[in-house]
């Protein structure tokens, strides 16, 4: 099928098969405990819809209302950096792409036995029956997933007592479920004794990627960063009073919290990192105080935090001299110039529409801003301040163009539209060249450093009962381009609401964060 936009170039997208090694994934369980947060103050704007709020969600737990006392004060000694020791540098990817798909499952009527597969029943002999049967409800993806228990030497189809939407319920004693699906890869579901809510997702083969590894996180994670090095990843809270959580990737675990003073943890809303290496920092934005502030990032200690004149201030882009940082400040509808050696800001520059995401020109000269309220990218001249274009892919039409990256090699940007499921082309000249269909509300997308894959993150289905503030139906998804043939490849299930994403600065890992499910997922780039 052909795509295009006005006065772009034509091309075709077409799905291609993926093969991948077969490899069984054992699902841990992992509860991740979200809470209710009202930040005082914070409204999103009329003219956003659904975009970033701290989100109530009434289909699980809340949590406090007050930041943690035990956190350290700020302003204490500055930490010792992390010792080198405890973390490695990450191992070199082992990624195999080999073998074809697993075969397609059989699939007998409900309660009707079949041999069991041998890595099942070894997996599945490793958590022994409960003495009683207890009902739990299952809530799988991709929700034709076969559920099937141990009985003797075969496997048993488990049939649900009932369903509703997403959530299946069934009666068991098993310790563990098998799952299996067309066009995945196999895996055992250990359960717990008591009643509740088990969630799983099963894994699809990809030419690109292999999940390694997932944490939870605060609450409500937002953007995902990695460090210059590769061996740490940075997770902001849009929920949390925590500012920033610090990760090893390996091992993959928490290193520590990076909170800001007290006066600003009666909100929480922190949105969006930027490194400069240089100065040996790292920024991050609080929309809810209109301020940035500033750690060491060696030792995760606070420095300094600056006021900004805009409201909710949202991405940060430095130069590559790191002496001017550009933060884009949604309801404001500008973006705000800093001066990073005084920590001053300069000037603000006027946008079109609600700025969110930040690209600069080859040559840095313009500045490029994702128009959230619009289906536009504005071009901002450095020199003069001045908005000196505004490319519109559907004019009078409200995309929401969400995030921008710059494919430096090809001379492109690749622009994500929340509002219309596509991740867009532009020349740097300004031409339309086109777009790719991706999944429902794509946010985040990122660049690997050979420019052989494009990710996109995709949050997935708002829920069509109580708005997207709440869980809704469907996980979220990462899409997988391939930049070299031009076509969308794969996607992959993330969790709810599927949001943050990066890509290690060599290349070899890919993060992202699940903003209601709150946690990180960790997985392999193919080289």
């Amino acid at each position: 099928m052909l795509q295009a936009v006005p006065n772009g170039t034509l091309f075709g997208v077409k799905k291609r098969s993926i093969f991948t090694s077969f490899h069984i994934i054992l699902i841990g369980l992992a509860v991740f405990v979200i809470t209710s947060c009202a930040t005082p103050g914070i409204a999103p704007p009329s003219a956003v819809g659904d975009e970033e709020k701290p989100a109530l969600d009434s289909r699980s737990e809340s949590r406090p209302e007050s930041a943690p006392e035990s956190t350290p004060a700020p302003d204490l000694p500055p930490e010792s950096p992390i010792d080198s020791a405890s973390v490695s540098e990450p191992k070199s990817p082992s990624f195999v792409s080999s073998k074809p798909i697993p075969p397609e499952p059989v699939v007998p009527e409900p309660g009707e036995a079949v041999p069991a597969v041998p890595n099942a029943l070894d997996d599945l002999k490793q958590f022994p029956s409960f003495p009683e049967p207890r009902d739990l409800a299952l809530r799988v993806f991709p929700q034709d997933a076969r559920v099937e228990v141990l009985s003797g030497d075969t496997l048993e189809a488990l049939t649900p007592s009932s369903r509703d939407k997403d959530v299946a319920w069934y009666r068991t004693d098993a310790g563990a479920v098998w799952l299996d699906a067309q066009g995945y890869l196999p895996a055992a579901l250990p359960l717990p004794g008591g009643s509740g809510t088990v969630e799983a997702k099963l894994e699809r083969p990809s030419d690109a990627i292999r999940k390694l590894s997932e944490l939870p996180t605060g609450y409500q994670p937002k953007s995902v960063r990695f460090s210059p090095d590769g061996r740490f990843i940075y997770v902001t809270h849009l929920g949390d009073f925590t500012a920033l959580s610090q990760y090893s990737v390996d091992p993959f675990r928490k290193i520590r919290d990076l909170n800001v003073p007290e006066e600003f943890r009666g909100d929480s809303a922190f949105v969006e990192t930027l490194i400069l290496e240089g100065r040996g920092e790292i920024w991050v934005t609080q929309m809810s105080r209109n301020a940035v502030h500033i750690f060491n990032m060696p030792t995760g200690r606070y420095l300094d935090t600056i006021d900004v004149s805009g409201n909710w201030p949202k991405v940060l882009l430095a130069n590559r001299e790191e002496s001017r940082v550009y933060v884009s400040c949604w309801t404001s509808e500008a973006v705000i110039e800093i001066d990073t050696a005084s920590r001053t800001e300069i000037r603000t520059l006027s946008t079109s529409g609600i700025p969110r995401g930040l690209a600069f020109s080859a040559d840095e000269s313009e500045l490029l801003a994702a128009i959230f309220s619009s289906a536009a990218v504005d071009r901002i001249d450095l020199a003069t301040g001045e908005l000196i274009a505004v490319y519109d892919a559907a004019p009078g039409k409200n995309y929401a163009m969400r995030h921008i990256v710059h494919d430096e090699r090809r001379g492109e940007y690749y622009i994500t539209a929340m509002g219309f499921r596509r991740v867009y082309r532009l020349s740097e000249d300004g031409e339309w060249l086109g777009y790719w269909d991706v999944g429902d509300k794509p946010n985040t997308c990122a660049i690997t450093p050979d420019g052989r894959w494009l990710f996109v993150s995709c949050r997935g289905p708002n829920n069509p009962d109580i708005g997207y503030l709440y869980k809704g139906y469907e996980f979220g998804k990462v899409f997988v381009i391939d930049l070299e043939s031009g076509e969308p490849t794969d996607w992959i299930w993330g969790r709810d609401q599927t949001t943050g994403l990066d890509v290690s600065p060599d290349g070899r890992f890919l993060a992202f964060s699940n903003f209601l499910s709150h946690s990180l997922e960790l997985y392999e780039v193919a080289p």
